[in-house]
Order: structure tokens, then C-alpha cells, then sequence
């Protein structure tokens, strides 16, 4: 029987406190839907006593005890202005080679809007010479933002996702790149790709190192000296120097891959408790028939932005499904042209207590991650309509696991509509995988925000915890992939093949010298 006494130690030495440590949070990415798991984990981190001072584009509405915000929301403006400047419409479908090709653009941007700002010229005089215990670093090429760690005491790093990595995201934890059965996160393959799937997915993991080399880890290095001066380590170590790798995601809405134990799964860091409708959806949704078809493309591409035709498109294919309401979140205060009775629109929509709704059967959505982890959560089937980024490989996902249909966006038209809402609606399978994908992610020791916490703590309490650390950070890209191995090998054999030839030669020569003489 164990004693009081040494139950309470027990407790105590189980308990995951790093006391009122330092944290610096950087995620400058102007989207609404990536700053949700964020700044989910670094609130959590403030209840948990941790100081934080959080560089994001979506500050606290209200204060928070220990928990200040670096504002930059003006980035969403200049996010409209680099989209116009680049010919870029998130309300247009993008190829995945234009994703990696319009990157750099990106990075370039974004790093020198942010860097130039006063928020962040005020906060790197404001950290110069203090110390942080931990950064906590958006994982998306941002490198020269580093530079802040070099001015507050290079204290370990951990990088946050709230997509499934890319190609260079895994090159900078060490993880392996396997493009025979690991699909690149911008193309709509499932992990078993035919041969042409295989040689497409290789051909742009080789693109996106070449933009990493050529144009992305030289326009950080020109930006690191430019706002840090003299820094003692370039963009690509400053990447590598990541201690640990949380992502957002997990084996409902990805693949299975290697990784390394520096690199955790957490799950949807965004999903919480939802809280109640407000009393006009509650009841349209409670007073349903059949049940509930939820509407929305997301926080980037607008409902107003579907071409006329393709929204009448879904009119009438609405209209052809009475017993059911539709939710619709349309961004006007003009009236949805030709709106049936049975839909309900509005400019805003509290997503996730829709789709925890009973009565929500489908989720039409352009599948970005967080939507689809939602979806997931909740167990509800999803009409797809990828556009850009992640969308096309969650949409592959999606079909691979049989909860739902994609849709592409040039061909919608009424009939195609009509009967993706037909077998959706009518098909039980859907529903039954999209619930076995629910219970894979709802399957954990603990929830996504408490995993990331206790991950981050871990790291505070063994000083960036090196232990995690794959020796392959110290091996040159031939020794990584074995090829002095091989080449010696190759030697080795090519010398004694060489040398018995040579033997032979002798042998040969000897004799027939001695036959000669004979005769």
C-alpha cells in the first residue's frame, strides 16, 4: 500500500510545471483560421502562469493576465495589397507549382512589412539584452524573424504548424523526405500514388528546394543583416535550430510517415467547446426536417466571390432538397439573389456549433485544415471545393477516406451540384467513415492544447531538451543518403574487379608465353 507521503510525491513529481517562464510567440501570418490553434497553445500557456509576449495579426479583444499582444492586424491589409500586386485571387483556383512558385513572393513580403514596422522596430530595441526562456515560431519560412533570438539570449525554439509540413518544413527537423508514398501537402495525392502521381510529387519537391536555394534562404539572409546586423547564424541554421516541431494535425486528416521524436502530433489545437447558437440559428436549425447543409468557403475565399452562375448553380440544387435548410455564410447585407426558402444566409456563422449541431448533415467547404478538423471532430460529411494551398491534398484525404466528395470549382453546374448533394445526402457511408475518421482524432490521452503545453514545458525543463535532436543535423547531404557508403563500395569492388582482371591478365600472358617456348 502506498503511503500519503509518498503519493503526494508521486503527484508532485508527475506535475508539468515550468514556473513563469519568458515566451516569445511569433505568428505573423495574416490569417484568421491559421491564428486559432496559435494562439489557442499560447494562451494556454498564460493560464499556465508563463509570461508571454505574442507577435500575431489577431490580438485578445479583452487583456489577459501575463499575455501581451505585438498587433499586427494591419498585415491583412497589406495581405489584399500583395494579392493585387502579384496578380494573385484566393477567389481563383491556383495550381500547385504557381503555390511553390508564388512563395517566395511571399516570404518576401511578409518578412519586410513585418521587420519594417514600428511594432517590431520598437519591440527589437524594447528585447535587446533581456532574456527569453523559449520562442514560440509560426513554421513557415520566416527565418529572418529569428534574428529576435540572437537579441534575447538564443533560447530554444519551438515551431508551431497549422498545416501539414511541406517539403522544407521536414528538411529543417530532419524528418525524411519520401516522395515514392509521402504526397506533397499541395497536391490532391493520397499516399499511394500511381506512377505518374509519383514523378509529379518528386519533380515539385525538387522545385521547392530550388526556390528554398535560390530565392527564400538568400532573401533571409538579406533581411537578417539588414534588420539584426551582424548575426552568428544564417537563416537556414536558424531554421535547423528548432527544437521541437508541434503540428496541428494528426492520422484523421493525414497520412502515416516517419518522424523523428522531435516532431509531435498534436491534433486540432484550435477545437473547444462550442459555445451556444445564437437563439434565430438554434431554432432554424432545431426545426429542420431532415437535417441541416452548412455553406461556407472559409476566412479567405468570400461567398460573394462565387461567379453568379455557379451560385444559382446551388440555388436551384438547393431548392431541389425542401426537407432540408441550408446555412449559407454569405458576406453582404444584400440579399442572396434567388434565395429559396429554405436557406438561411448571413455574413458571419459560429462554424464549429454548426457543424456540433445534431441536425448539421453536410459541411460544404473549401477544405482548408482547420474546417476539415472541425468537420472531423463532429463527424460531418464534407462536399469539397479546393482552391489553393493545402485544400487539394485535404480533399484527397477526404475522398481516400470516403467521408465526403470533391468538387471542382470550374465545373460547377447545377446537374454536378445536384448530384454531389444526392449521394451525399442519401449515401450512409459518408456519415460512417467521416465518424471513423472522428474517433481517430478524438482518440487521445489528452487534448491538442494540453499536448502542446506539456510538449513546450518539456522542452523549458531540459534547456531545449538536445536529447531530441537526430544526429543526421550533422551529416553532409552525401553521408545523410549513404552515397560515400555506396561510393566506397563501389570502389572496393571496381579495385578488385581491376586488380583480377589484371591477374587474369598475367595468368593469360604467362601461359601462353610458356607454350610458345614449348613449341
Amino acid at each position: 500500500m502506498v503511503s500519503p507521503v509518498s503519493a503526494f510525491l508521486l503527484a508532485a513529481s508527475t506535475l508539468n510545471i515550468c514556473n513563469g517562464a519568458n515566451i516569445l510567440g511569433i505568428f505573423p501570418t495574416a490569417s484568421f483560421s491559421h491564428q486559432q490553434p496559435l494562439l489557442a497553445v499560447s494562451r494556454a500557456l498564460a493560464a499556465r502562469g508563463h509570461n508571454l509576449t505574442v507577435i500575431n495579426t489577431n490580438p485578445n479583444k479583452t487583456p489577459l493576465k501575463n499575455y501581451r499582444d505585438i498587433d499586427l492586424g494591419f498585415m491583412y491589409k497589406e495581405w489584399d495589397a500583395l494579392k493585387k500586386a502579384h496578380g494573385l485571387s484566393l477567389q481563383e483556383r491556383i495550381s500547385p507549382f504557381k503555390i511553390v512558385s508564388d512563395f517566395k513572393n511571399f516570404v518576401d513580403f511578409f518578412c519586410q512589412k513585418v521587420l519594417d514596422s514600428h511594432q517590431i522596430q520598437d519591440l527589437i530595441k524594447e528585447v535587446n539584452g533581456t532574456t527569453f526562456d523559449l520562442i514560440l515560431y509560426e513554421s513557415l519560412s520566416y527565418s529572418s524573424l529569428l534574428g529576435l533570438s540572437e537579441l534575447v539570449g538564443n533560447p530554444p525554439i519551438v515551431g508551431l504548424m497549422t498545416l501539414h509540413p511541406f517539403t522544407i518544413n521536414d528538411l529543417y527537423v530532419g524528418n525524411p523526405e519520401i516522395p515514392s508514398y509521402i504526397p506533397s501537402v499541395v497536391l490532391p495525392y493520397e499516399h499511394r500514388m500511381t506512377f505518374f502521381q509519383r514523378m509529379t510529387n518528386f519533380a515539385l519537391n525538387v522545385y521547392f528546394h530550388y526556390q528554398r536555394i535560390r530565392y527564400i534562404e538568400p532573401l533571409q539572409e538579406v533581411f537578417l543583416k539588414r534588420y539584426f546586423g551582424d548575426v552568428k547564424h544564417t537563416a537556414y541554421e536558424l531554421e535547423r535550430n528548432i527544437s521541437l516541431m508541434l503540428i496541428s494535425g494528426d492520422l484523421a486528416t493525414s497520412y502515416p510517415k516517419p518522424v523523428h521524436p522531435n516532431t509531435i502530433y498534436i491534433g486540432p489545437a484550435h477545437i473547444e467547446k462550442p459555445p451556444p447558437l445564437p437563439q434565430e440559428i438554434q431554432k432554424w436549425m432545431d426545426e429542420s426536417e431532415d437535417g441541416v447543409i452548412y455553406f461556407s468557403l472559409g476566412s479567405n475565399m468570400k461567398g460573394t466571390s462565387v461567379p453568379a452562375e455557379k451560385r444559382a448553380a446551388f440555388i436551384k440544387a438547393f431548392s431541389q432538397f425542401p426537407t432540408f435548410r441550408v446555412l449559407w455564410k454569405w458576406e453582404s447585407d444584400e440579399k442572396l439573389p434567388g434565395q429559396p426558402d429554405n436557406v438561411l444566409v448571413k455574413k458571419w456563422l459560429p462554424q464549429q456549433s454548426i457543424l456540433a449541431h445534431p441536425k448539421t448533415r453536410l459541411f460544404i467547404s473549401q477544405v482548408g485544415l482547420q474546417s476539415f478538423q472541425e468537420a472531423t471532430t463532429y463527424g460531418v460529411p464534407i462536399l469539397g471545393i479546393p482552391m489553393f494551398g493545402d485544400q487539394d491534398w485535404n480533399g484527397g484525404k477526404l475522398v481516400q477516406a470516403g467521408a465526403g466528395r470533391v468538387m471542382e470549382f470550374y465545373d460547377i453546374a447545377y446537374d454536378i451540384v445536384y448530384d454531389n448533394l444526392k449521394e451525399l445526402l442519401t449515401n450512409k457511408s459518408y456519415k460512417a467513415n467521416m465518424m471513423t475518421l472522428s474517433k481517430i482524432t478524438n482518440d487521445k490521452p489528452m487534448p491538442a492544447v494540453e499536448t502542446a503545453v506539456w510538449w513546450i514545458e518539456y522542452v523549458i525543463r531540459h534547456q531545449g531538451a538536445p536529447h531530441l535532436r537526430p544526429a543526421c543535423f550533422d551529416l553532409t547531404w552525401y553521408q545523410y543518403y549513404s552515397l560515400d557508403v555506396i561510393a566506397f563500395i563501389l570502389a572496393v569492388i571496381l579495385a578488385a574487379i581491376t586488380v583480377a582482371i589484371y591477374a587474369l591478365k598475367i595468368v593469360v600472358r604467362n601461359f601462353t608465353g610458356a607454350k610458345l617456348k614449348t613449341h
